[in-house]
Order: structure tokens, then C-alpha cells, then sequence
């Protein structure tokens, strides 16, 4: 599913226009980002959590030349389903 699909999914579900759909998506991306980025996490009771997961820098080994290089540190965020949608799936 794209994101097009997913606007008239909800407002199909919601029994609201495709532009307020919109509007509702754009708000939810907007707001889930924000709070991350201030390093909380946001959870949605029902269907998961949201959080930052910090990665530290590591030392490895460049596949072709074999020389050890210094990978940086980064940060990801991390999705994790409730326990409802995991046992949708199985």
C-alpha cells in the first residue's frame, strides 16, 4: 500500500474527503516526527510504539579493500507492533 492508498483508506474508514485525509496523515507524520526528534517515544494503544533506538560507532572492515574503517555513530527509529497486530499475523 502507498501512501495515495492509504489517504483513501482512512477516508474510506473515517467517512471523510481524500483532503482531509490527507491532512490528518500529514498532521500524524508531522507530530510522530517532532516528538521523536526530542527523544521521546510515542505510543499508540492497539497498534505499536514508536521510539529511537541510538546505534554506537563500531570499527569494521571494508568488504573489497579489507581495510579497517571507523563506521559512525547514528540514531534509527525503531517500530514495534502491539501485541494485537502481532497476532493478526500469526
Amino acid at each position: 500500500m502507498n501512501k495515495s492508498e492509504l489517504i483513501k483508506s482512512i477516508a474510506t474508514g473515517a467517512n471523510v474527503s481524500p483532503a482531509v485525509a490527507n491532512k490528518m496523515l500529514t498532521a500524524l507524520q508531522e507530530t510522530v516526527s517532532n516528538v521523536l526528534a526530542h527523544g521521546d517515544k510515542v505510543t499508540v494503544r492497539g497498534f505499536g510504539t514508536f521510539a529511537i533506538s541510538d546505534h554506537a560507532a563500531r570499527r569494521c572492515r571494508h568488504p573489497v579493500s579489507g581495510e579497517v574503517i571507523q563506521a559512525k555513530a547514528y540514531r534509527t527509529v525503531r517500530f514495534t507492533p502491539s501485541a494485537e497486530i502481532k497476532g493478526r499475523l500469526n
